[in-house]
């Protein structure tokens, strides 16, 4: 259903005000009776912009709602993923391939606004970025970074090569540390699956491959985690490059 009709549900006034202020289109918002400030700050702001707003019987939105916590507004809203060629490239991206677990998605997305990605790019299956948990764990950022999804990573190559971007792959058994590579530039670093990696088969087409020293006493980082390190890592040296 969510993906015939291209719209999906946010939860929660902080990212339904999140939701408004970037520009995403919003069919209906839904609160309760017993909706508490915040909530009612964003109703005022949806009724500025001219969005419907619907009360609700009691108890609905906490039944309905995905999220532990009670929640007391929630918003339908239109997709906002965008076609690879849509994409505004003019800094490093991010691509997700095959990432399942949906707060790491959120996370990596989250990330990558603060850290100043031009875009993520999902393949190979990635999770739902629509997921509940997924939007909850982007903190707003699914609504500010261009997201675009592609079936394959093949695709994504494809297009990233047309536009004269290097693709950074990330593995434990690498031996560049990753404040050795030259992320300054125009590079897509390349995130894989949490249990597998990366598909071995990627290797030949990375024009280079990073790993993060741990100490060997922990097993692996979070693709999260991993991730975040490598965009502020791009990020400064972005930022310390010349102009």
């Amino acid at each position: 259903m969510r993906e015939a009709e291209r719209k999906f549900v946010i939860e929660g006034p902080r990212a339904v005000e999140s939701a408004l202020v970037s520009g995403v289109e919003v069919e209906a918002i839904y609160f309760e009776p017993s909706a508490g400030i915040m909530a009612k700050k964003v109703l005022e702001l949806a009724a500025k912009i001219g969005y419907r707003t619907y009360e609700t019987v009691p108890g609905v939105l906490e039944r309905a709602a995905d999220a532990v916590s009670p929640q007391t507004l929630a918003a339908i809203a239109s997709f906002v993923d965008v076609g690879m060629s849509d994409l505004d490239l003019d800094s490093f991206i991010v691509v997700m391939a095959g990432v399942r677990d949906p707060g790491n998605a959120g996370t990596i997305i989250r990330t990558s606004l603060a850290a100043r990605a031009s875009a993520v790019i999902l393949c190979d299956q990635c999770v739902d970025i629509y997921n509940p948990k997924t939007v909850r764990s982007s903190a707003g950022a699914l609504f500010s970074v261009p997201i675009a999804i592609a079936d394959t990573f093949a695709q994504v190559n494809g297009y990233l090569r047309s536009k004269g971007y290097k693709l950074i792959g990330t593995s434990s058994h690498a031996s560049t540390p990753y404040w050795d590579a030259d992320l300054a530039g125009n590079v897509a670093i390349v995130l894989g699956n949490e249990g597998s990696g990366l598909d071995a088969s990627y290797s030949e087409l990375f024009d280079e491959s990073v790993t993060i020293p741990i100490d060997p006493v922990a097993e692996s980082l979070n693709v999260g985690v991993a991730g975040s390190i490598l965009m502020f890592e791009a990020m400064h040296q972005r930022m310390d490059s010349p102009t």
